[in-house]
């Protein structure tokens, strides 16, 4: 009786290891499930009809994602990927199908596409070359609405002709001229190029024109344009903003000049910084800096002081004397 109790007592062990070996192979596999599942989570971003929003997801298909998403696509939309497969950071783009009028050898009819090319869609309907052609400008983008003609090509030639190219005028911005400086670095020469052109028939009838192929027989030669794009200067209350500078020929003159009384021709008082201008060249009340001299304002007129004269008025006889008459650049203010 003892040993039958020892031999169960061993068997109801064995039992237990086995079923406590199977819940534990159970649970691992469990954890594996579960945490491949989690390890497998991604965020996709959905872009579809003007809105972008991001999802989780497990999912690897893309229609899967926009299924669960709610987004229901037609036969002819379209799914552009941002990379290779489904991955964590993937953006998805739903592109909707729009109706685009064809006509073919006369006969027209609506379909609904996504391509943005009429040579896209003149191949998706199989009318492909080199028997069909459309007609007009094949990489016109197409929307909504856009009519597109393609023709059947009965027969073609081919014709080679010589063809100028026009000068390409190239303007390069130097921060060491002045805004609206200009000056030509080369001088261009036309080019010419050999131009294959095919022709295409319908029975008879020219459809189009189409480049084969072009070689150059003279390469274009560029010209190159300096343009000024500084705007600022240096001052002594700092860097100030301009919009032009004019070269004027310049001279001096005191308070006392004129009528006597100091008293420009704005009713200001004659004093230091006070300019002399034609208003048809500068306008009074501008504000200007000149080299050498500071800040000024054009607040007075002379009757010699025409066309791009300026008379800057000194504090003294001595002073003016010594700046006699020169050619000097003025910076119209902004």
């Amino acid at each position: 009786m003892t040993k039958y109790l020892v031999m169960q007592k061993k068997h109801m062990t064995s039992l237990v290891k086995r079923h406590t070996g199977l819940v534990l192979l159970l649970l691992a596999m469990v954890f594996i499930t579960i945490s491949g599942f989690a390890w497998n989570e991604k965020s996709v971003t959905i872009i579809a009809d003007g809105e972008t929003r991001v999802v989780k997801t497990h999912l690897n298909s893309a229609d899967g994602i926009l299924h669960d998403a709610g987004i229901a696509l037609g036969s002819k939309d379209a799914i552009l990927l941002s990379t290779a497969t489904v991955q964590n950071g993937t953006e998805l783009t739903v592109v909707r199908a729009f109706p685009v009028k064809v006509t073919v050898d006369g006969v027209a009819s609506e379909v609904m596409t996504v391509q943005t090319t009429a040579q896209g869609l003149a191949d998706e309907l199989g009318y492909k070359a080199p028997n069909y052609v459309p007609l007009g400008d094949s990489d016109t983008h197409l929307q909504a609405g856009s009519e597109v003609a393609i023709a059947r090509v009965t027969s073609r030639s081919v014709k080679t002709y010589e063809k100028p190219v026009e000068v390409q005028v190239i303007r390069q911005r130097d921060d060491s001229m002045h805004v609206g400086e200009q000056e030509v670095v080369q001088e261009g020469t036309a080019g010419l190029v050999s131009v294959q052109e095919e022709i295409l028939y319908q029975d008879g009838k020219e459809i189009k024109k189409q480049i084969i192929s072009q070689n150059d027989i003279k390469q274009m030669v560029p010209t190159i344009i300096k343009e000024g794009s500084r705007d600022v200067v240096e001052t002594s209350r700092g860097v100030v903003r301009y919009r032009e500078v004019l070269t004027m020929e310049a001279s001096a003159y005191l308070p006392g000049d004129g009528d006597g009384r100091g008293i420009t021709a704005t009713g200001m008082v004659a004093r230091r910084g006070v300019v002399a201008v034609d208003p048809n060249v500068i306008p009074l009340g501008t504000r200007l800096y000149i080299p050498g001299y500071g800040m000024a304002i054009a607040a007075d007129t002379g009757g010699a002081i025409r066309g791009h004269r300026i008379d800057l008025l000194m504090d003294s006889y001595g002073e003016a004397m010594e700046f006699g008459r020169q050619s000097i650049e003025v910076y119209v203010l902004q």
